[in-house]
């Protein structure tokens, strides 16, 4: 599995390999997904990487 992250709205979901969908679950736009999995150890190698996907929208907004 790999986190994707929305171009458009930056949202970070997880999907299969190779695979996203053709628009953002949600916002409903046709976006670049990037992926931001962790490959790293400072992350455990596990889930998405902060340093690569930033900041979550939900987060941003406390």
């Amino acid at each position: 599995m790999v986190w994707w992250k929305c171009s458009n709205c930056g949202y970070i979901f997880e999907g299969e390999a190779g695979k996203v969908p053709e628009k953002c679950p949600n916002c409903g736009e046709i976006c670049t997904f990037y992926d931001v999995s962790c490959y790293t150890p400072e992350c455990g190698f596990e889930g998405y990487d902060p340093k690569i996907a930033g900041r979550r929208q939900e987060e941003s907004r406390l």
